[in-house]
């Protein structure tokens, strides 16, 4: 699953919630789900765990994990 459906799943106040938890502001994650920032090593980390696994950081960088 990618981010942006993960994101997309999420209840009304999801998207702040998840933010707050990976420790990034509300606008940086939006530019991670869109594509227009890239997303840090460390950040993917944190993704991967707070989904419990179901947006991998291999997909969130091939580059790195491919």
């Amino acid at each position: 699953m990618n981010l942006s459906d993960y994101l997309s799943q999420l209840g009304r106040g999801g998207k702040s919630q998840f933010a707050k938890e990976i420790n990034v502001s509300k606008s940086f994650l939006r530019q991670m789900e869109v594509g227009t920032a890239p997303i840090p090593i460390h950040i993917a980390k944190k993704i991967e765990a707070h989904t419990f696994g179901k947006v991998t950081k291999a997909e969130l960088r091939p580059d790195v994990w491919g």
